[in-house]
C-alpha cells in the first residue's frame, strides 16, 4: 500500500515538471555571441547619413514662435499675480497688526520708564474721550423753536455726533421734516410750503399748496395736502417741476397771486365710492408707495418718474399678485388697489376690510386693520414679514396674516395689534393682550384702555446693526421678539411692579430708530456709523439707549472730564411742541407748527 502511494506522488511530480522541460532553451546565448567577443574596445556604430530636417514655411515657424511666447507670457502673468496676492496679503496683515508690530519694535529697541508709560496712558485716555462741540453763547437756547440736526449730511465742519442747531431755521416751527441722504432733506414750514435744506442753506421748491406731510422716494417728493391730495414733486429736475406750476390770481384778493400745481396722483379713477374722495395717510419705500383713503382702503403705486424703471424688479412690495417678481415693473405713479387687503376672501363675494394704518420698509409693507389683525407682503429675505424664511417665501406678492405672537402669552389670551412701524428691513409691532373669556362674553366690544398696562412691543427682520432692539445682533429674525428696556418692568422698594413707560411715537430710519415715551424721554437704537443716535459716539446699539440732553449756549464741557461724564449720563426729554425724526443716516428734532 505504501509503495502505491509513493508511485502516485512520483508520477504527479513528473507531470508538474513536464511543462518546464518543454520550455527549456534550445540554443545557448554564449555560443551565439562567442564569435563577436574579442579584446578590442567597444565603439558604437554611427550612421554616416546626415539627418534631414523637415522643411517648414515661415508662417508655421512664426506660429510656433508666437505660441512659445504666449506660453511664456501666461507663465509670467501667473507669477506676477502670485507675487501681487502675496504682497497685498502681507501689506494688509502688516496694516491690521501694526499696533502689535509697533509695540514689539519699541519693546525690542528701548526700555520704557515710568514717565513714558504715563504719557502712553494719557494718550490712550485722550483717544477715549468724547469730543464735545463748543456752543457759542449767541445761539438761542434749547427752549427756542428751531431744528436740531445730527448724523450724515452735516457738512458744516461741526461735530455730527451731537444734536446741533441749524441756523436758518432758528425761531421757526415746521409742519413736517423728511431726512434723506439720497434725495435730500425736506421741510414743510408753518404755511405749508415745501423746502429742500441742509445744514448750510434751504431752498423753496413749492409754495401755496398747504402741505401737511412729505416723504421722498426714487428722486421724487410725495406731499400730502390738507385737501387729501398727493402731489408729485420732482426734486432734481427743476424744469419739469416748473412745467406743472402756474401762477394764478386769487378771486377774493385779485392783487395777490398764488402757485397752482398740477402734478398729483390721479386718485379719482381709483376711488370707487362717492364718499371716498381723499387720502388720509401714506408711506413710501425705496421704489413703492402705499396710501389709505378716507374709506379705509389701501392703494399702491411705483414711485419715480417715467414710464417704467428698466433696472427695477418687483419684490412683492405692492401686494398685488399681478405685480410679482415674474411680471414687468409697473408704470410710475399708476395707482393699483390692493384688493386682497381691502377684502376678506371669505364666501363668494368676500367682506370689506377697513385698514387703519400702513407702514413701509425699503421693500416690504405692513398693514393693520380695524380688528387688530396684522398683514404683511413684500421682501422676506431677513424675515421682516414675520413669515418663515424659505426659498418659496422670499417674495410674497399678496397680503398674509402675521402670527407667532401667541408664544409670548398664556393660552387664554386674545391678541390685538394696535400699532405697526417699519424701517429698512425691520418691522415693529405693538400688541395688547386681552382676556379671551372676557372678550367672548362681551362679543368683542372690550375697551383697550383696561389692558394698556400689558402692552408689549415686538420686532422681527434684519438686525445686523442692532435694529431689532432685543439685545442681539442678528442677520435674520423671522419670529417676533420682544424689545429690551421698553418691555422690562421694574420693582421698587415695596416690591411693587412698576410698568415701563409706553411708547407714544415712533420714528424709523433705514437702520436706526427713535422713540418718544409717555414721559417725553427719547430712546434710540440701531446703527450709529454716522453718529445718528446722537450720543456722541459711533458705536451701534442693539438695545434702546438714552440720548444726552441738548447742549446749551455757552457750554464748554470739554474742559472738565467730570462734567462730560455727567452730561453723558443725562436723558433727553422733549418739551411740549418738540418732536423727533429719524432719516436714512441722520436724525433731527424740530418744533411742530
Amino acid at each position: 500500500m505504501l509503495s502505491v502511494i509513493v508511485k502516485r506522488q512520483a508520477r504527479r511530480s513528473l507531470t508538474s515538471c513536464r511543462p518546464l522541460l518543454q520550455n527549456a532553451p534550445k540554443y545557448d546565448d554564449a555560443e551565439l555571441l562567442a564569435g563577436k567577443l574579442n579584446r578590442a574596445s567597444y565603439s558604437a556604430k554611427r550612421s554616416k547619413e546626415s539627418y534631414q530636417w523637415a522643411e517648414r514655411s515661415s508662417q508655421e515657424m512664426e506660429a510656433e514662435h508666437n505660441d512659445r511666447m504666449a506660453r511664456m507670457m501666461k507663465l509670467r502673468a501667473v507669477f506676477q499675480g502670485l507675487f501681487l496676492v502675496v504682497g497685498v496679503g502681507a501689506a494688509y496683515t502688516a496694516y491690521m497688526q501694526w499696533p502689535q508690530i509697533k509695540s514689539w519694535w519699541v519693546a525690542e529697541r528701548s526700555v520704557l520708564d515710568d514717565d513714558a508709560i504715563e504719557v502712553l496712558k494719557k494718550q490712550s485716555a485722550k483717544k477715549r474721550e468724547i469730543e464735545f462741540p463748543k456752543i457759542p453763547a449767541s445761539e438761542p437756547s434749547s427752549s427756542e423753536p428751531g431744528v436740531y440736526f445730527w448724523g450724515s449730511g452735516r457738512n458744516d465742519n461741526k461735530n455730527s455726533k451731537f444734536p446741533l442747531r441749524v441756523a436758518h431755521f432758528d425761531g421757526q416751527k415746521l409742519r413736517d421734516v423728511c431726512l434723506s441722504t439720497q434725495n435730500g432733506n425736506l421741510a414743510i414750514d408753518k404755511n405749508g410750503d415745501l423746502y429742500t435744506w441742509d445744514a448750510k442753506s434751504k431752498k423753496l421748491i413749492l409754495a401755496d399748496q398747504d402741505l401737511v406731510q412729505a416723504k421722498s422716494s426714487s428722486g421724487v417728493a410725495y406731499a400730502l395736502t390738507k385737501k387729501g391730495e398727493l402731489l408729485v414733486v420732482p426734486l432734481t429736475d427743476h424744469k419739469l417741476r416748473s412745467k406743472f406750476s402756474h401762477q394764478q390770481r386769487s378771486w377774493l384778493l385779485p392783487w395777490r397771486k398764488y402757485c397752482h400745481y398740477d402734478f398729483k396722483l390721479e386718485t379719482k379713477d381709483a376711488f370707487s365710492g362717492r364718499r371716498e374722495n381723499k387720502v388720509t395717510q401714506f408711506d413710501v419705500g425705496k421704489e413703492h408707495l402705499v396710501f389709505l383713503s378716507n374709506s379705509g382702503k389701501a392703494y399702491t403705486c411705483a414711485t419715480g418718474l417715467g414710464e417704467s424703471q428698466e433696472a427695477a424688479k418687483s419684490r412683492g412690495q405692492f401686494g398685488v399678485p399681478t405685480l410679482s417678481q415674474f411680471d414687468p415693473f409697473p408704470k410710475s405713479n399708476k395707482i393699483y388697489e390692493i384688493e386682497l387687503l381691502n377684502h376678506n376672501a371669505v364666501g363668494s363675494e368676500g367682506v370689506a376690510r377697513t385698514i387703519k394704518k400702513i407702514a413701509c420698509g425699503d421693500y416690504h409693507t405692513l398693514a393693520l386693520d380695524s380688528l387688530g389683525d396684522l398683514y404683511s407682503f413684500g421682501l422676506n429675505t431677513h424675515g421682516q414679514l414675520g413669515q418663515p424664511i424659505r426659498y418659496d417665501m422670499e417674495y410674497l406678492p399678496f397680503p398674509k396674516v402675521v402670527s407667532g405672537f401667541s408664544a409670548h402669552f398664556p393660552r387664554d389670551t386674545y391678541l390685538r395689534c394696535v400699532d405697526v412701524n417699519a424701517s429698512g428691513d425691520t418691522s415693529f409691532v405693538t400688541i395688547v393682550p386681552q382676556d379671551l373669556h372676557k372678550f367672548i362674553r362681551n362679543k368683542g366690544s372690550v375697551s383697550l384702555q383696561d389692558d394698556l398696562d400689558k402692552i408689549t412691543y415686538f420686532s422681527f427682520g434684519g438686525g445686523i446693526s442692532g435694529e431689532l432692539g432685543n439685545g442681539n445682533f442678528k442677520h435674520c429674525q423671522q419670529d417676533p421678539t420682544k424689545l429690551k428696556v421698553v418691555n422690562e418692568a421694574s420693582k421698587d422698594s415695596s416690591t411693587a411692579t412698576i410698568r415701563p413707560p409706553k411708547i407714544v411715537k415712533w420714528s424709523c430710519g433705514s437702520d436706526h430708530m427713535l422713540t418718544e415715551l409717555e414721559d417725553r424721554e427719547v430712546l434710540a437704537w440701531g446703527s450709529n456709523s454716522q453718529g445718528q443716535l446722537g450720543n456722541g459716539k459711533k458705536i451701534k446699539s442693539c438695545r434702546p439707549v438714552n440720548i444726552p440732553q441738548l447742549l446749551e449756549p455757552g457750554s464748554n464741557l470739554s474742559t472738565s472730564p467730570e462734567r462730560m461724564q455727567q452730561h453723558l449720563l443725562t436723558s433727553l426729554k422733549l418739551i411740549p411742541g418738540q418732536t423727533m425724526v429719524a432719516g436714512e443716516r441722520s436724525s433731527c428734532i424740530y418744533w411742530q407748527a
